[in-house]
């Protein structure tokens, strides 16, 4: 339990510190450039787009930096605007679909599951999923704001500073929590047994159980923390050619779903709508794809080929 617990916390703190890097800038040059005027002005012309997703225009700079950074760099840009519950959660939603393109597009690619189009795909099925949430999402959706901070008040640089840094403490805590949970349940004696229950839900989207150790533990905590076991995986070629392409289908649009789920929850989204969405998403391609292996005909959407 000690080893598991200082294991966790440096391991957090490492990261941690890496994405706090990224959060901080961002967020200060957004909150720089609102006042600026440069979002008021360029707002108006990601408008139309934008109104179909259910988001006012300045947010366009949120989905540009979701897409091409992380998800703490959506987050940096999102502390400069007063946003409802509802707005949080579809951002979420669309963000979680589609962030960090650059990166994990990258460790797909070196992995050999997928190439450079599965990026589109991503940002595909994003945009979409927002436009279809916007139309059945209630208006009075409520969140659980995490972080009291991100409350409307009136503008000053110190206050700015406070949000900044309360989040900032926020997202260590939760990166050490997440991580603490991992180091426990491999430990946890009985974790075979839990495996074998969930063994069922792979086979219901059509997965072998081969797949299942890479596809829980990315669909939980992320692409880059499975990258490891996929490449031994792949590497060894103990996941088949189907395995892989509906893996590959399924966590291009769900993973890390604690910890992204968490990080929105901070700013008041909902949490449920957030994980429910994005995971009922990913099944219904997923199957579809797996019925009768239509996913070889969508082979150009940038999973691996035969």
């Amino acid at each position: 339990m000690k080893e598991a617990f200082s294991r966790a916390l440096k391991d957090s703190l490492k990261v941690s510190w890496m994405l706090i890097q990224v959060y901080i800038p961002l967020s200060l040059l957004t909150i720089f450039l609102k006042k600026i005027g440069f979002i008021d002005f360029i707002a108006p012309f990601f408008a139309p787009m934008m109104k179909l997703i259910g988001l006012p225009g300045e947010t366009a700079i949120t989905l540009i930096a979701g897409f091409t950074n992380n998800i703490y760099a959506a987050l940096g840009t999102m502390a400069a605007f007063d946003l409802t519950p509802r707005q949080v959660t579809i951002l979420g939603i669309v963000i979680g679909i589609s962030h960090n393109l650059i990166v994990e597009t990258g460790v797909l690619i070196k992995l050999k599951m997928a190439n450079f189009r599965i990026a589109f795909y991503r940002i595909t099925v994003g945009l979409i999923t927002g436009i279809l949430i916007n139309l059945i999402l209630p208006q009075n959706i409520k969140g659980i704001r995490l972080s009291p901070y991100y409350k409307a008040t009136d503008f000053s640089w110190l206050k700015s500073f406070q949000k900044i840094g309360i989040t900032c403490l926020q997202i260590v805590v939760i990166i050490f929590l997440i991580m603490l949970m991992y180091e426990l349940v491999m430990l946890w004696k009985h974790k075979s047994v839990i495996k074998q229950k969930f063994k069922v839900v792979t086979k219901i989207i059509g997965f072998s159980d081969s797949a299942f150790v890479p596809w829980i533990i990315a669909f939980l905590v992320g692409i880059a923390y499975s990258a490891g076991i996929l490449f031994q995986l792949t590497k060894n070629q103990k996941l088949n050619h189907r395995d892989v392409c509906l893996i590959t289908t399924f966590l291009c649009i769900a993973h890390a779903a604690v910890e992204d789920t968490m990080l929105f929850g901070l700013l008041g989204g909902n949490l449920i709508w957030i994980i429910v969405t994005k995971a009922v998403v990913a099944f219904t391609i997923t199957r579809i794809f797996a019925t009768h292996d239509i996913y070889k005909k969508f082979l150009w959407i940038g999973l691996r080929k035969e």
